[in-house]
C-alpha cells in the first residue's frame, strides 16, 4: 500500500498523535529527538519511502500531537507509540532514535520486542545504564541543559516569549549543536518555535526530562529482565555526542554494532539525511536477510 507524506492525526485512548506515513514496504518506525518534532525527518522520509513504509510521529507533547498533563516517562511514551503502530495495522518494523527518541526506543524494543526487527540509537543511548549519569553533568563534560530543563516551573517562565533564542542557542551555539550550520535554517526554525510556542508545550517538552528519574529505575528494571536479542545499531557523530552512549546499549542488547558519521554535529536527521538513510537501510536490509533465512 503507498502512501502519502502529509501528515494524518491518530486517535488514541488519551492522545492524538499528528504524524507522517509516507510509502510502502517493511515499516519503520523514526523518533525524532529534543526539542525538535517529526520535522526533523523531512530530508530523511523521501528517501526511505520508495522502499520502506515510514512512520514519523511528532512525539507526545511535541508539536501538533497532544500535550497531556502527565505521562512523559519514556515506558508511557513507548507503549502510546506501540498503539500507534497497532492502529496504523503495522505490527512488525525497524524502529529508529534521535536523541530523546532513543530513550523512547529502548523501552518500545523490551516491552514488544515481537514488534521490533531491529532498533538503531541515532546520537541517543539508555539512561541508567553504563556511564550515562555522567551526560546529565557538566562538571564531568556533560550537557547544562539536563539540569535546567529540569526545574519545576523556571524553564516555562524564562522561555515565554523567548522560545525561538532558546532554539537558536540549542541548535547554533550550544557546544553539542549544529555542525553542518546551515541544516536548520530559518524555515525550519520558524516550525520549531511555533511548535514551543504553543500552549503548554515547554511544559511538555521539559516533562521528558524530569521523568529521568522514573525512566533510570525502569530501564535497570527491564534491563536486569535480559539483553535484547534483536540487533541493534549505534550512530554516532563525530561532532556531537558520537559514541558516548554506546556502553548503555550494549548492557542491553546482545548484537550491538556502531558507525560513525563524519563532518557531522549532534543533529544527524538534518546534517547528513542522505548517509544516515544509507546506514540505515543497509542495516535493515541485513537484519531482512537474516529474516529470510530463518
Amino acid at each position: 500500500m503507498t502512501r502519502g507524506s502529509s501528515p494524518i492525526r491518530v486517535r488514541l485512548p488519551g492522545y492524538v498523535i499528528n504524524c507522517v506515513v509516507a510509502g510502502q514496504g517493511p515499516a519503520v518506525l523514526l523518533l525524532h529527538g529534543w526539542p525538535q518534532t517529526a520535522h526533523a525527518w523531512r530530508e530523511v522520509v523521501p528517501l526511505l519511502a520508495d522502499r520502506y513504509t515510514v512512520v514519523a510521529p511528532d512525539l507526545p507533547g511535541f508539536g501538533a500531537s497532544s500535550r497531556p498533563d502527565g505521562g512523559y516517562d519514556k515506558r508511557t511514551v513507548a507503549s502510546t507509540l506501540a498503539r500507534l503502530m497497532a492502529a496504523l495495522g503495522l505490527t512488525r518494523y525497524h524502529l529508529v532514535g534521535h536523541d530523546v527518541g532513543g530513550q523512547v526506543a529502548y523501552p518500545l524494543a523490551a516491552l514488544y520486542p515481537e514488534s521490533v526487527r531491529s532498533l538503531t540509537f541515532v546520537e541517543a543511548g539508555i539512561p541508567g545504564l553504563g556511564e550515562s549519569l555522567a551526560a546529565a553533568n557538566p562538571l564531568t563534560g556533560g550537557s547544562w541543559h539536563f539540569g535546567f530543563n529540569m526545574v519545576p516551573d523556571l524553564p516555562e517562565f524564562l522561555l515565554a516569549g523567548r522560545e525561538r533564542g532558546y532554539l537558536e542557542f540549542m541548535f547554533r551555539r550550544d557546544t553539542v549543536g549544529l555542525y553542518v550550520t546551515g541544516a536548520i535554517d530559518d524555515a525550519a526554525m520558524d516550525v520549531y518555535a511555533r511548535a514551543l510556542a504553543a500552549p503548554g508545550a515547554v511544559r511538555a517538552i521539559m516533562a521528558y526530562y524530569r521523568a529521568l528519574p522514573i525512566d533510570i529505575a525502569d530501564n535497570r528494571e527491564l534491563c536486569a529482565a535480559g539483553p535484547l536479542r534483536m540487533p541493534a545499531l549505534v550512530v554516532g557523530a563525530r561532532h556531537g555526542v558520537g559514541l558516548g552512549w554506546l556502553d548503555t546499549v550494549q548492557e542491553a542488547v546482545a548484537d550491538v554494532s556502531a558507525r560513525w558519521v563524519e563532518e557531522c554535529g549532534h543533529y544527524v536527521p538534518e546534517e547528513r539525511p542522505a548517509e544516515l538513510a544509507r546506514l540505515l537501510a543497509e542495516a535493515w536490509q541485513e537484519v531482512e536477510s537474516r529474516d529470510r533465512h530463518e
